[in-house]
């Protein structure tokens, strides 16, 4: 079976993308309290990662928000956690893409459907164990809960490990 592809879209629409979502991941910064020097620096770093998407810029915008967070005044809101925890996830993946398609070739949308997947199953997934944060009680836990989920981490611990086995 053969699919006909058509004319795609430009390389630079992933760089586009980058900044975009960039932009996204500040404004989410400005509505938390970052101070806007704070915000000019990260828009600084975003345009050298826009223009370089195979350079360290890339790893210093991602890191950058989770540390300015840190320092704001006042409460963080989950809101805004989680929206960076999207926002900050499309930026790695987009990034990556970026960085390895020229910026003058074409893409084809249905060359991006495989890590969409990949990326809204992380993103379920993530989104799921912060809704048991949220609604997990403060203060000290139960050693019947403790000894639960110690077990449950060996668990996926095991898991993984046997995932990663080499099949023989």
């Amino acid at each position: 079976m053969r699919t006909e592809l058509g004319a795609g879209l430009p390389g630079w629409v992933l760089r586009a993308a980058v900044g975009g979502v960039a932009a996204g991941v500040a404004g989410v910064l400005v509505a938390n309290g970052v101070e806007w020097l704070a915000i000019v620096l990260y828009g600084v770093l975003a345009a050298a990662a826009v223009v370089i998407p195979a350079s360290a810029a890339v790893a210093l915008i991602i890191a950058y928000p989770a540390v300015a967070m840190v320092f704001v005044d006042g409460e963080t809101s989950w809101a805004g956690v989680l929206a960076l925890v999207v926002l900050l996830h499309l930026l790695h993946v987009l990034s990556a893409y970026a960085a390895i398609v020229p910026i003058w070739s074409r893409i084809h949308l249905e060359a991006l459907k495989a890590p969409a997947k990949r990326f809204a199953a992380v993103q379920l997934s993530v989104l799921a164990l912060a809704a048991v944060v949220i609604l997990l009680p403060g203060g000290r836990t139960g050693e019947v809960v403790e000894v639960i989920g110690l077990a449950c981490a060996l668990g996926l611990v095991v898991g993984v490990v046997l995932l990663m086995r080499r099949k023989s």
